[in-house]
């Protein structure tokens, strides 16, 4: 009964003890960058014109939800991309660094949160649903780099998006910030 006992929990243990996809002895970190270099050019077009609507009072469920598509558009892209790219064992030396791919993903979370933090349901009544509907594509490529990324990068890319934090839980952007950890 003892060894039955004993048997089945390091069975369990075993299956629970290794959850992630084993690294590959190659460094595919060239391949990750440019599918965040290119979220990174989507975002920094895309969230200047969020502005420049909200400054020149053009800001509607509209005009917004057009951009907030376009940003859907970007990451589903940049998520399915990493999605076909092998796990990297990564570099601290050779780049892209592995700190390259963190930098280049948490700029555009970062600019993403700065860029709607001022949108407001008075400015836009239905920005809750448009940032809902922003959450799942944002988690998805969060996921796909955790899963693509050397395992150093995610943890850079958690210490960076430490006061993004804030914006992400104010929104209820629950998707996002369980993919980053928090």
């Amino acid at each position: 009964m003892l060894f039955r006992n004993v048997f089945a929990f390091a069975l369990v243990s075993v299956a629970f003890a290794n959850p992630f996809v084993k690294r590959q002895g190659t460094n595919t970190n060239a391949q990750i960058l440019p599918p965040l270099d290119a979220l990174e050019s989507n975002v920094s077009v895309v969230i200047p014109e969020i502005q420049f609507l909200q400054d020149s009072h053009q800001a509607n469920d509209s005009s917004i939800g057009a951009q907030i598509d376009m940003l859907i558009a970007a990451w589903n892209a940049t998520a399915t991309a990493l999605s076909g790219i092998a796990p990297s064992i990564g570099s601290n030396t050779t780049t892209p660094t592995n700190n390259d791919l963190a930098v280049s993903l948490g700029d555009s979370l970062s600019k993403v949160t700065s860029g709607l933090s001022a949108i407001t349901p008075a400015i836009v009544p239905d920005i809750s649903t448009l940032l809902a509907s922003l959450d799942g594509p944002i988690a998805a490529t969060v996921d796909a780099f955790n899963a693509t990324a050397p395992a150093q990068s995610v943890t850079f890319v958690h210490i960076l998006m430490l006061d993004a934090r804030q914006f992400f839980a104010d929104e209820n952007m629950t998707q996002t910030l369980t993919a980053l950890g928090f």
